[in-house]
């Protein structure tokens, strides 16, 4: 049987052979290795479970004594106990077997080798007769004697056993058995060397027509396939010449075989006749060599200009797809782009596209020059029966051509990137000023939805300034990053002499910081009225405060308080206090008016300036009470000391004039104050006959 890689499988029946000597195993495994062809390779199988280690290093010695490099592998069916298997498995390491040991057990052997090629002791279906097997090969070895016999002495024949000689080499043929198919093979081969020495009868005829066959040989060869190969020995400046030329090599090739095939013969028959006329021998001898050398050399030519052929086809299909590719590359090059700025993504597609197209010539080139290359090598290699220096002449033309082509192509390309590069960049620029300005939008935006007061209160306004402090410098280096880039599109624009836009774009860029300026100086003035507003609130609480508290102190030491204890200190407080109220109204309605928040915002903010408000002349009126008067008594008492009184109250909103005819601002105390103490500029400014707001 055989196994699943196809090797011949020897099964050695370790229960038989145990009282057999080691050389008696070693002819029998000879033996057996006989009757299978020289190439066969065996897949020997031994069953371990019931032998001991040195049996089994018996049965491996024999294996590899007389299955010298013929043993594809062996499988040995480990026994079951695992301190036996792991003997086995050591014994094979080190006893260091050239032959290639697998260890398998029972159930994996299906594995390795089919159940319909296994005997029956191993599980399979394969029927084996050892006893049959032997009497066919005695018969076999009767036969073989009888055809040496016959080529000793061919008039020993036997029609009947020559009946039954092929009446047993058919038998043989039709038990589709390795071994009988090589046995029939050899009786066969044995029955044709038999006819054939039987047919040399005549002596002199086969040498006339062996005479005859090597002078028809001779002249073909010196005469038509001389001039047909020289007719091939060119160099095809094209595919279809090249084409053509491998075509014609191929029939030469094929006809060049029929005359190697013609020599073999007629060297045989050359070999044949020397051994059968010895009185010729030296002629024939010298005839048989002449055939073989002049049989070799022209076939040898024919190899190397069919190689070379075949190279030159290869490298005239790489020149013909190079200079396909270049053209592509070229007709992306010419194409005509126009004075109109396209769409960043139509430029990146189309510098894409030209890469791709250079890419794809300069691996073209590449591939072109190696197949010149090994051309060239091809030519090298045959120089003794080609003319190297022509052909390798016209091969170097050839890439000289694609190299030049190659430079000029690439040049091209680099000057088409560039021009790609700058519309790209260009484009680039575009995009990131038209970014620009909307960024400038966004910020205006920004400003009047989430820059707008909702909460008057002294950290909310610190936070929103420190906010806003933050938006006005984003946007000055936003509109200084769009100038930067209206500067670099302007210098694109003149480099790639496009269609310009950038004065649109500058007129769009100055118009959107334009109004975020307005928007922010708005928005400034605004939070300087609120801080102002803030800063009076808290020192008009302050002021209250203190006269409260110096009225405390007088209520103390004296006991009683009267209408003029510090009056001018509370007209002055009243006015102040009048003139806040003034002021948070007017901020109030300004607020209202605005519209860029939310209507809920607003009336949270117009609230807390009330509130404020509120919280002051709450305070002053608990200051008023602690002198005990009315509100009549205290504005009758206000009155009386408005008329005797020639020094008048200056209101916030007035400003007298100094000498010298200047006019400098008077802010009431609380205002001078917050300029003192908190370092900001108030932003209530007084001239004359100007109010706060």
């Amino acid at each position: 049987g055989t196994d699943r890689e196809g090797n011949s499988l020897l099964v050695v029946s370790t229960s038989q052979v145990q009282e057999c000597s080691y050389e008696n195993l070693v002819s029998l495994l000879a033996l057996l290795s006989d009757t299978l062809p020289p190439s066969t390779l065996f897949t020997v199988l031994l069953d371990t479970r019931h032998i001991q280690l040195k049996q089994l290093k018996f049965y491996l010695r024999a294996c590899q004594q007389a299955l010298y490099k013929k043993v594809r592998q062996v499988l040995i069916i480990q026994p079951e106990k695992f301190l036996d298997q792991q003997k086995i498995n050591f014994d094979l390491i080190v006893s260091g077997y050239t032959l290639k040991t697998v260890l398998i057990s029972m159930h994996k052997l299906s594995k390795f080798v089919d159940v319909n090629q296994l005997p029956e002791q191993f599980g399979g279906t394969l029927g084996y007769d050892p006893d049959a097997w032997l009497e066919k090969r005695i018969e076999v070895k009767k036969w073989q004697n009888y055809l040496a016999e016959l080529d000793v002495n061919t008039s020993r024949h036997n029609l009947d056993e020559d009946q039954k000689l092929e009446e047993f080499v058919t038998r043989l043929q039709t038990t589709k058995r390795i071994e009988d198919e090589y046995a029939a093979l050899s009786l066969k081969k044995s029955i044709r060397e038999v006819k054939a020495k039987e047919e040399e009868n005549s002596k002199e005829g086969l040498i006339k027509d062996h005479t005859a066959g090597v002078s028809d040989f001779l002249d073909w060869i010196e005469g038509s396939g001389e001039k047909w190969l020289n007719s091939l020995c060119q160099v095809a400046d094209n595919v279809d010449e090249a084409e053509s030329l491998v075509k014609q090599h191929e029939e030469l090739t094929n006809k060049t075989k029929e005359i190697e095939e013609q020599s073999h013969q007629l060297a045989e028959m050359a070999t044949r006749l020397m051994a059968a006329c010895p009185q010729v021998a030296i002629v024939l001898q010298k005839t048989r060599e002449q055939i073989r050398d002049v049989a070799e050399h022209f076939a040898y030519r024919v190899e190397a200009q069919t190689q070379f052929a075949l190279s030159n086809r290869n490298f005239r299909e790489k020149v013909g797809e190079f200079i396909k590719k270049s053209d592509q590359m070229l007709e992306k090059v010419c194409a005509e782009d126009g004075n109109t700025v396209k769409p960043i993504e139509e430029l990146t597609t189309t510098k894409k596209e030209l890469d791709d197209s250079v890419n794809a010539m300069n691996v073209a080139f590449e591939a072109a020059v190696d197949a010149g290359e090994g051309t060239v090598a091809k030519v090298r290699q045959y120089a003794e029966v080609l003319p190297a220096e022509d052909m390798v002449a016209q091969i170097g033309s050839s890439l000289t051509y694609i190299s030049q082509r190659q430079n000029r192509h690439n040049e091209l390309a680099s000057v088409k990137r560039l021009e790609q590069q700058q519309h790209i960049q260009l484009m680039t620029t575009y995009g990131d000023c038209d970014q620009a300005i909307k960024w400038l939008g966004e910020l205006k935006d920004t400003l009047h939805k989430e820059y707008s007061l909702s909460d008057i209160d002294e950290d909310a306004v610190r936070n929103l300034r420190n906010d806003r402090q933050n938006l006005d410098r984003t946007a000055v280096s936003t509109y200084q990053y769009g100038k930067q880039l209206l500067s670099m599109a302007k210098n694109s624009e003149r480099s790639t002499m496009k269609e310009r836009t950038t004065e649109d774009r500058k007129e769009k860029l100055e118009a959107a910081w334009k109004e975020l300026d307005l928007a922010i100086q708005n928005n400034e003035q605004r939070l300087k009225v609120v801080e102002s507003f803030m800063a009076t609130h808290r020192q008009m609480m302050e002021r209250v405060i203190e006269i409260e508290k110096s009225l405390r102190e007088r209520l103390r030491v004296s006991g009683k308080l009267n209408s003029i204890t510090l009056s001018t200190e509370r007209k002055r407080l009243r006015n102040d206090i009048e003139e806040l109220s003034n002021i948070g109204k007017m901020l109030s309605a300004q607020i209202n008016a605005d519209h860029t928040t939310t209507p809920q915002d607003r009336q949270t903010a117009m609230k807390q300036i009330s509130d404020k408000i509120d919280e002051v002349m709450s305070a002053q009126r608990r200051m008023e009470s602690l002198i005990g008067e009315d509100e009549e008594a205290g504005s009758s008492s206000s009155g009386k000391e408005d008329k005797h009184t020639p020094r008048k109250s200056r209101p916030l909103s007035k400003v007298p004039e100094e000498e010298g005819g200047d006019v400098s601002p008077v802010f009431p105390r609380a205002v001078r104050l917050l300029e003192t103490n908190e370092g900001i500029a108030p932003a209530i400014r007084l001239s004359k006959n100007e109010s706060y707001l």
